[in-house]
């Protein structure tokens, strides 16, 4: 056999499995005791652990009865799900359909659901779900909310996977956080009846797997058709999972989960989820009534679809309409010299009908943290959250816990006066960008360099010719003329001094963004005031910065006012903290979404 480069871990896992004992072997981790005895063979030990963990499933099913309708998700329990069957229970099987064989597919209770439990429409009801193996954290909104729809009052899904335990440092993982995974499961009206931690046994398993690896690697080197690295991708799976198993960062649990016919709980019924859930025109009533302001939707597809935006949403039950929204826009950052990701809170709306409350237990609440939990911290998809929320929404999200201040953001503004000294001092042209021009983007690029480099020693928003391509020349708003992107050059040796984007505001001119050398910025500055000048007499130049920056530019009689706006950072999840956040941004009205 020969294995494509879209191979598996599990599939070479299965195969070295093959290539051990002659036959398909089951491919979950198995069950130990406490002591182990020496004088077992470890092949022994390895497939009894596995028959035991399966059997503790089995019993696990046994308890909800004779007849209870048992729902089971994952090719490597597809054992079990015969096992079942033979006992008579109504089976239904989630999995690839090329594993199953005539003695299966002829058992009266088996029933092949497909290879989608979450798209799935049978069956209709079970009393028991049982989910395998590790699960992706992004993931998990989906099949819980897919299992406590199945389930019904009271019936129980039965889920052990790989999770993280440790999330105190920041490296990304796929695996779910074992905190925000019973935080979640509680808000969707999960009782917890029983938690196991399992990873001693899991250890144990990879412990006796790792030297089969090793054993049938020149095997797998030849049916892999010379692909080295799809075993050095494996090795390296195996390396990383026992070292996270060891240092306490990874854990295996299985837990039992009962649906709460009578919870208390207020949102128990909400059906949570994310941006792939809802169409467009499914917000547009909740946005109008949240902001008082029209929908548009060339400005949500700008955010969501071509900013790959990011979302929870919440319905107050199945099928109904959308009540609460928390979105983000992704931005690529340098994070004190490193390349990383932030993301920006934004279009946060809750129902007017629904807006009772703001304190724990609300429903912003419980978006809010979701989308926390899911987007924000050391170890998901983007390490840092910033935005610019009202006042209002600040301090109810400082109350809750969800939000920690790091600077303020304020406004410069630089009076137009004669013509002075100072004015005549920077001889430049100022030249409109072009998008299309590749000397131009390449100045750009270059500019951005020399900035990025005055900011290594905090966290600054990427602004390479990419991302001014996506903010200012795809934004709607380009459409109506509303941003001038231009490139200020010496007038003696036309080299590219900065880039800037400036803007219609309040009869003079919002300075949208400033690339370049923090050095050449007041000077810069002073060279827009010129052209301004020129253009409008008696129209004024406006800056809106981080207040930790602001001293970079100010020039001569400009003024600074507070705008009441606080830069936040998440607080909710473990990640860095507000101490070392605190006057690390350069913001800029350009990093605004929604101007």
């Amino acid at each position: 056999m020969t294995y494509s480069s879209k191979a598996t871990t599990l599939s070479l896992l299965s195969r070295i499995l093959e290539l051990e004992f002659g036959e398909s072997r089951l491919q979950h981790y198995g069950l130990f005791e406490d002591s182990h005895s020496a004088s077992q063979n470890a092949d022994t030990v390895l497939f009894d652990g596995q028959r035991r963990f399966a059997a503790s499933l089995e019993e696990l099913i046994e308890k909800n009865g004779a007849n209870a309708v048992v729902l089971i998700v994952g090719d490597t329990l597809l054992q079990l799900a015969r096992s079942m069957a033979e006992t008579g229970k109504p089976v239904y099987w989630f999995g690839c359909g090329e594993l199953l064989n005539s003695q299966i597919e002829a058992l009266a209770s088996f029933h092949y659901a497909g290879d989608d439990f979450v798209a799935s429409t049978s069956p209709a009801v079970a009393d028991v779900v049982i989910h395998e193996g590790s699960i992706r954290y992004l993931d998990q909104m989906a099949l819980l909310s897919k299992s406590r729809y199945l389930l019904g009052d009271s019936g129980q899904l039965i889920l052990f996977s790989e999770f993280l335990v440790n999330d105190s440092r920041i490296q990304y993982s796929a695996l779910p956080n074992l905190s925000s995974f019973k935080q979640f499961s509680k808000r969707l009206g999960f009782e917890e009846l029983e938690s196991r931690d399992l990873s001693t046994s899991a250890s144990h398993t990879l412990k006796l797997v790792s030297p089969l690896l090793e054993t049938h690697s020149a095997a797998l080197a030849q049916e892999t058709a010379g692909d080295t690295n799809l075993l050095a991708d494996l090795h390296a799976e195996f390396t990383l999972m026992r070292d996270e198993f060891s240092s306490g960062r990874r854990g295996f649990y299985l837990f039992v989960l009962r649906r709460e016919s009578n919870s208390a709980y207020e949102w128990a019924d909400a059906e949570f989820g994310d941006i792939q859930s809802f169409s467009p025109f499914e917000v547009a009533d909740l946005f109008e009534k949240s902001f008082n302001v029209d929908f548009d939707e060339e400005l949500w597809n700008w955010k969501y679809v071509q900013g790959g935006g990011k979302c929870v949403v919440a319905r107050l039950g199945k099928g109904s309409d959308i009540v609460a929204h928390y979105g983000g826009a992704p931005r690529k950052i340098a994070y004190f010299g490193e390349a990383s990701l932030a993301i920006q809170p934004c279009d946060v709306m809750v129902h007017p009908s629904i807006r009772k409350q703001y304190g724990k237990g609300s429903l912003f609440f419980e978006v809010a943290a979701t989308f926390l939990e899911r987007e924000i911290g050391n170890t998901v998809n983007h390490l840092l959250g910033f935005g610019f929320p009202n006042q209002k929404t600040m301090n109810i999200s400082k109350r809750l816990g969800l939000y920690e201040k790091t600077d303020d953001f304020v406004e410069i503004v630089y009076p137009v006066s004669a013509t002075s000294e100072e004015q005549t001092l920077h001889q430049a042209t100022i030249n409109v960008y072009d998008p299309l021009d590749a000397v131009s983007r390449g100045e750009l690029d270059s500019l951005w360099a020399l900035m990025k480099d005055d900011y290594r020693d905090g966290v600054i928003g990427v602004r390479d010719a990419e991302y001014i391509q996506h903010r200012y020349i795809n934004h709607p708003f380009s459409k109506a003329k509303q941003y001038r992107c231009v490139i200020i050059r010496s007038e003696s040796s036309n080299q590219a001094l900065a880039f800037a984007v400036l803007k219609e505001h309040d009869g003079g001119k919002l300075l949208m963004d400033l690339i370049c050398p923090v050095a050449m910025m007041k000077k810069v500055i002073s060279v827009l005031k010129q052209d301004l000048r020129k253009e409008e007499c008696g129209a004024v130049l406006r800056l809106w910065i981080t207040s930790s920056g602001k001293e970079e530019v100010l020039t001569a009689g400009a003024i600074v006012n507070e705008l009441g706006i606080e830069i936040p950072c998440n607080s909710w999840n473990p990640g860095p903290s507000a101490e070392v956040l605190y006057g690390a941004w350069w913001l800029t009205a350009g990093d605004m979404d929604f101007i």
